[in-house]
């Protein structure tokens, strides 16, 4: 065997291998705290579910920025520094997939350096050119005063989602009436110019609900604009709204709860790390949607401060209406969060949020995701929201009190708490049988009376009796049949009598 053979191959690895660019440092240059970095990087990617050939990608696209960069990572800029290394980097003869790659690969490290540097989240910008950039000057003025102005009533942390909901309602119907009714003053804004409107997106199909939200909207921001002495049409601030009708809660049925939540827990036993912990994280915060109430903007921000584990409660701030409330915890659900919390990862790298996913808050859609996903398999269809109200409906079938169940959802209105006793649920049948039992009792014979049976005389006594307390119609025939039938054996009883008296004594 020649001595060539006799060599080992030296296995591949990426610092071995000098970076094309000059200006890019090779990884053995880099200060030993940037490779410690670079090393918890990949492994984050990895532990947060991407697959092998992603990571690698990603990884080269951050060996590149860093390289250049060559500086303390907690001394980077997360917008500016890799802003001007992704400029250079994508000035490089590289293919268009693989400058798109490289992208996703940057937006991933300046997530990581954002978490690992303990730095707000990017803020999200607002597409204004979109939204109102047809509008006339001074009507796209007026409305971003209107939107700070309602900006002081939202949570800081969900700003960005609330004004882009409030601009989609307001600016909708204001780019097609300024379209199709020009105007140059708020006040030529009247009912007239609504109706039109209105009339389209009916018979576009959209729903009466959605309008109703537009209309409120519009409505608010008119009387903003008259409470600082603007002129406006009172006539448009008398518009009704459309009737919706009284929607009942949709709770779900008992035989498909039981059937989610065995396949949710089977997710938590299966073998891949990843998926496991996945299924102890749905379980937990579906127990809290399920026997707790939450809605799912609560499980979102739901952070590990928030909860007592000795007393089995938790905090909820600034919820909807900016309203804080307590929550009490079953032993179902403290034992499902304990599961989940022992898989979460390492909190120094996490935020204080509860539940995460891939190192961030859930989004506003994760929820409604992940029971799709479970639902599938099983046939059914369950959305978040549904669990709240099954919550509602459980605990007052089970004799909880409505202000109790109103307390602890954090309904406003008590009549909100009451949709939810409906006429087919345990409760009023509940009832129903607890007053028929309680009236069968009345009617029925004391034991000592029955011991010594009463002549006919007390019996018709009895059952006029209970002429006096308040029956229903089929209490009422019952109580006549009874009489009817004392009053046969009274005349039976004389016929008998009468006969003794003529039959002769021997």
């Amino acid at each position: 065997m020649s001595q060539a053979s006799k060599v080992r191959k030296r296995a591949f690895h990426f610092k071995y291998i000098r970076p094309v660019d000059p200006e890019v440092r090779h990884f053995d240059e880099w200060l030993p705290e940037n490779r410690g970095f670079y090393a918890q990087f990949r492994q984050w990617l990895k532990d947060i579910g991407y697959g092998e050939v992603a990571v690698k990608l990603y990884c080269v696209a951050g060996r590149q920025l860093m390289g250049y960069l060559n500086k303390p990572y907690w001394t980077i800029d997360p917008e500016a520094d890799l802003q001007r290394a992704w400029e250079h980097l994508s000035q490089r003869p590289l293919t268009a997939s693989t400058l798109s790659d490289y992208h996703k690969g940057l937006l991933r490290l300046e997530e990581y350096l954002r978490l690992r540097c303990h730095r707000p989240a990017k803020p999200k910008t607002v597409n204004w050119a979109y939204y109102i950039g047809s509008l006339p000057g001074w009507l796209q003025a007026d409305i971003r005063e209107f939107l700070l102005h309602l900006q002081r009533n939202w949570r800081a942390d969900r700003q960005a989602e609330s004004r882009k909901n409030a601009l989609s309602r307001l600016s909708g119907s204001l780019r097609w009436m300024t379209a199709h009714f020009p105007f140059d003053d708020i006040q030529q804004l009247n009912p007239q110019t609504w109706y039109a409107y209105l009339d389209e997106r009916l018979a576009a199909g959209i729903a009466g609900k959605s309008l109703n939200a537009e209309l409120s909207c519009l409505k608010h921001f008119v009387l903003y604009l008259k409470e600082h002495d603007r002129q406006v049409c009172e006539r448009f601030l008398l518009v009704d709204y459309l009737d919706e009708g009284k929607n009942l809660p949709k709770d779900v049925p008992m035989d498909q709860l039981r059937m989610l939540q065995q396949a949710i827990q089977q997710q938590g036993t299966v073998a891949h790390t990843g998926l496991q912990r996945l299924g102890h994280m749905d379980l937990a915060w579906f127990l809290l949607m399920l026997q707790s109430g939450l809605r799912t903007c609560e499980v979102r921000n739901l952070r590990l401060k928030d909860i007592d584990w000795e007393s089995q409660r938790a905090r909820i701030e600034q919820s909807k209406n900016m309203k804080d409330r307590i929550i009490f915890l079953s032993q179902a659900t403290i034992d499902a969060l304990k599961a989940y919390l022992e898989v979460r990862g390492v909190p120094e790298a996490l935020s204080d949020h509860v539940f995460v996913f891939r190192h961030a808050p859930l989004s506003s859609t994760y929820c409604f995701e992940r029971l799709r996903t479970y639902c599938k398999p099983l046939g059914i269809h369950v959305a978040p929201h549904q669990l709240r109200h099954s919550c509602a409906t459980l605990l007052l079938n089970s004799g909880a009190p409505v202000l109790t169940v109103q307390t602890l959802l954090g309904h406003k209105w008590v009549d909100t708490t009451l949709g939810y006793a409906r006429l087919y649920d345990g409760t009023v049948a509940a009832d129903y049988y607890q007053a028929m039992s309680g009236l069968e009792k009345r009617l029925a014979l004391p034991e000592d009376k029955l011991a010594q049976p009463a002549n006919i005389g007390q019996l018709l006594a009895m059952v006029d009796a209970l002429h006096q307390g308040t029956l229903n119609e089929s209490q009422i025939n019952l109580v006549q049949q009874l009489r009817a039938g004392l009053m046969t054996l009274t005349e039976r009883e004389n016929f008998i009598d009468d006969v003794k008296v003529l039959t002769p004594v021997d």
